[in-house]
C-alpha cells in the first residue's frame, strides 16, 4: 500500500505542474498569439454624410483605414462629404482593414460660350457641348442678319451649375434695309441673302429667252439700294428653268 501513498503526495506537484503549464500555455497564446483567442473583428461605422476628414477620423478610432475612392459631382452634397463607402455600415471586418470612401465634388459648374454673332443653329450645338441647356429665344429688331443671335443671359464667360439655362436673343433683321443687289446671283445665293435680312421671296417669274445660264436672277423688285421694311417681298426674274 506504500505507492497509493506516494501517488497522494505526489498529486499536488501534478496539479502545480499542470496548473502552470496551462498558465504559460495562456501567456504564449494572449501576448504572442493575441489573434487566436481575442477575435478583432468589429462592424464597420456609418461616416456617410460626414467630410472626409471626420470620417476618417472616426474609422481610425474605431480601428480601421480610411483611403479615398471617387470623386463624384453631386447636386446637394458639398464637396468632401462621404457619399458612399466600402465595405458599407455595419459589415464586420477585421481590425486594420481599409475603408474606401467615395467623396463628393460640389456641384458640378460650367462656363457659358461666346455665341454672339451666330446662327441660331450653331448658337444651340455649342450650349449643349457646354452641358448646359437652351432656355428661351427671344427675337428682336437689330441690325444684323435675320437668324444671328445678338445676345445670350447669362453672358458669355459666366460660371453656371450644371445643368443650367442659357437664354438667347436672335435678330429677325433691322425694321428697315436698304434693298442689296442679288441681280446675277445665283437663284439659292440671292434667296439665301434676302432671307437674312428678313426679306422675302415674292413672285418668281422665268425668263425662258435670257442668254445667261439657267437659274441666275436677272431682275428684281424693289430694285436694288431701295429702302424697304422687314418682311417686304422681293419678286425676281429667273434665266432659263428655276
Amino acid at each position: 500500500m506504500r505507492w497509493r501513498g506516494n501517488a497522494r503526495r505526489a498529486i499536488p506537484y501534478v496539479i502545480a505542474a499542470t496548473a502552470g503549464f496551462v498558465f504559460s500555455y495562456l501567456i504564449v497564446a494572449f501576448f504572442v498569439f493575441p489573434a487566436t483567442i481575442i477575435p478583432s473583428d468589429r462592424k464597420v461605422p456609418n461616416v456617410v454624410g460626414m467630410t472626409y476628414e471626420e470620417g476618417s477620423r472616426r474609422l481610425t478610432t474605431d480601428g480601421f483605414r480610411a483611403s479615398t475612392g471617387e470623386q463624384r459631382f453631386h447636386a446637394s452634397a458639398p464637396s468632401g462629404t462621404v457619399l458612399e463607402q466600402e465595405p458599407p455600415a455595419g459589415a464586420v471586418e477585421a481590425k486594420g482593414a481599409e475603408i474606401v470612401l467615395h467623396v463628393s465634388s460640389g456641384q458640378r459648374r460650367g462656363e457659358v460660350p461666346n455665341v454672339v454673332g451666330m446662327t441660331r443653329q450653331q448658337a444651340e450645338l455649342a450650349i449643349e457641348n457646354a452641358g448646359l441647356d437652351v432656355g428661351d429665344v427671344e427675337e428682336i429688331r437689330a441690325q444684323t442678319p435675320r437668324g444671328t443671335v445678338t445676345a445670350s443671359r447669362p453672358v458669355a464667360g459666366s460660371r453656371v451649375t450644371v445643368p443650367s439655362s442659357v437664354t438667347l436673343t436672335v435678330s429677325v433683321g433691322p425694321a428697315s434695309v436698304d434693298m442689296p443687289d442679288v441681280v446675277g446671283e445665283n437663284y439659292s445665293r440671292a434667296r439665301t441673302v434676302l432671307e437674312q435680312l428678313g426679306l422675302r421671296i415674292g413672285d418668281v417669274n422665268v425668263d425662258s429667252t435670257s442668254l445667261a445660264p439657267g437659274n441666275i436672277v436677272i431682275a428684281q423688285t424693289p430694285a436694288a439700294g431701295r429702302a424697304v421694311g422687314a418682311g417686304a417681298r422681293v419678286a425676281l426674274t429667273i434665266s432659263g428653268r428655276p
